[in-house]
Order: structure tokens, then sequence, then C-alpha cells
């Protein structure tokens, strides 16, 4: 199959969206988004002003043994320069709050404006969900007004290593937003794993848990993708990435409303994360 076949027919599997001039995330028909929001994946055209390239060539200048941003110190166990267990991945991974002081200006920069797409299509979210303006800062533990808890990552795999790329799981957060360099992410349809390919010019969006949680008595729930990346081996592409996440805080709470904007349930972040980490140590 050639390359453009190939993408003629994932982009009918996966919806593909953009920012309008109005900041809202907009999809070419309705269809569209029913398919993203069942999904919990969608394409997003990447905007005209987000320097992805710069972001790309900083990623890739991590592998480098003497880099010095492989000497950045970890905070707790989700900070800093990171080597996964059981999988091939490793990463620097930096809170909004780190960004100043480790990342360039530029890379700083970057985030913020992934910020700006994150907040957007949790808003798109919730105005599909019907769940009142008025309480989606409360609802999203403050993300949507610019707060909470965002993730900058820039991951590469490490081939030596013989376990699979990235092992099935679902995110925690709200949203994950994704720059795919190489092939090896694949999404759960219907029970079977299916390749998600390069699409140039595009991000993928991933919708977590966490916003599967607040819209679940809403008029319209998200799903919570399950995905996972294949082995990579030394012949393979080489496969950076660049990893946003959208989270809220981590020892914040969480709300869920109905379209009248009334409380239907809520959790601690903490609670929701730990009973999320039991059912995948389970799972595995």
């Amino acid at each position: 199959m050639t390359w453009s076949h190939q993408a003629t027919s994932q982009e009918q599997r996966f919806p593909i969206a953009s920012i309008s001039n109005e900041s809202r995330l907009v999809f070419p028909s309705p269809k569209d988004l029913d398919r993203a929001w069942d999904l919990g994946i969608f394409y997003l055209k990447v905007p005209d002003s987000l320097d992805l390239d710069g972001a790309r060539q900083f990623g890739g200048e991590l592998i480098a043994p003497d880099s010095s941003y492989r000497q950045i110190p970890k905070y707790g166990e989700l900070e800093g320069f990171i080597a996964l267990e059981n999988n091939q991945q490793t990463k620097l991974a930096l809170r909004r709050h780190h960004w100043d002081q480790h990342y360039p200006a530029a890379i700083a920069e970057f985030g913020r404006q992934l910020d700006q797409i994150g907040i957007t299509i949790l808003r798109e979210v919730f105005h599909q969900s019907g769940i009142p303006e008025t309480v989606w800062d409360r609802a999203s533990g403050g993300y949507s007004a610019g707060a909470g808890t965002a993730f900058l990552n820039f991951v590469h795999y490490d081939t030596r290593n013989p376990d699979q790329g990235l092992r099935p799981h679902t995110d925690y957060g709200f949203i994950t937003i994704l720059d795919i360099t190489a092939p090896g992410l694949q999404i759960k349809v219907n029970g079977t794993f299916e390749d998600v390919p390069v699409l140039p010019g595009h991000l993928a969006i991933h919708f977590g848990e966490a916003l599967n949680f607040i819209t679940l008595h809403s008029d319209r729930t998200v799903g919570a993708v399950e995905h996972q990346v294949l082995s990579q081996k030394s012949t393979d592409p080489v496969r950076h990435g660049i990893v946003y996440f959208a989270n809220p805080d981590l020892d914040g709470m969480l709300w869920q409303f109905d379209a009248k904007g009334e409380i239907r349930g809520s959790s601690s972040v903490e609670d929701l994360f730990a009973l999320l980490e039991k059912n995948l140590t389970e799972y595995r």
C-alpha cells in the first residue's frame, strides 16, 4: 500500500481537527467529532505559530551522552531524566513550574503554547458535554483556567532494551498531546490494537481517565483511549517523541457535574490515580 493510500484510509478512521481563529476546536463534521469522542483520539493540525521543528531538534539532542540536560535531577518519581522500567522509554520529563528553570526559553514558551492548545481542547469537551461554564474551573481542578499540572516530556526509545516500547495503558490525566515522528503507536479499537500512523503536519490528541471521570454524568462522555508502542528495533527509524500531559493538580480534587451544574460525584486526584494504578497493576 502506498503512503498516500495508507494516509487516506487512516484519516477516515481517525478524525482530524484544527483550531479556529476564535480559539475553538473544530472538526469537518459532527460525525468526525462523535468519532473522536468515542475513540478518545484524533489528529490536530499543527498551528502555524507552533515551532515544532525547534522542539524536535531539542529532543533529538538529548540522545547525546554528553548532553547537559541528561544531568537534570529527579524530582520524585515523575520528573527529571528518567529511564522507565519494563519499557524502552528514556525521557526528560518536567512539570510546568520547572520549565523556566531547566528548559531553554524557546522550549518553555513551546510548552506554554501547548498549554493553550490543551485548554482549548478541554473547553471544547466541556462545551460539548453541556456542563455549565461556571463550573469548568472547579470540575477540572483549575486546568481549564490555566492552572492544574502540565508535563512537557521529550522521549526517545532505547533499542538496546528488548522490552516493549511502551506497555498497553490509558493515560491518567485529561489530555495528551503527542508528536509522532515514527511508526509504532497503536490504539485499541473494538478489542484490537490498530496502528496510528505518522501524519505530517499533525499532532495526535489522546483523552485520559481524568477527563472520562469528570464527564461521566454529562451529556457527552469522552472515552480514555488504551494505547501502546511496539518494541522498537535498531533497524527501525529512530523514534523520538514530544509528549505533553494536561493533568489536574496532583494534590487537588475532581468534580463530576451534570448538564444542570449539579454535583454527581467527586474524587481526590490522589485517590483516582491510585485506583487507576491498582487496576493497571492487576491488568499486567
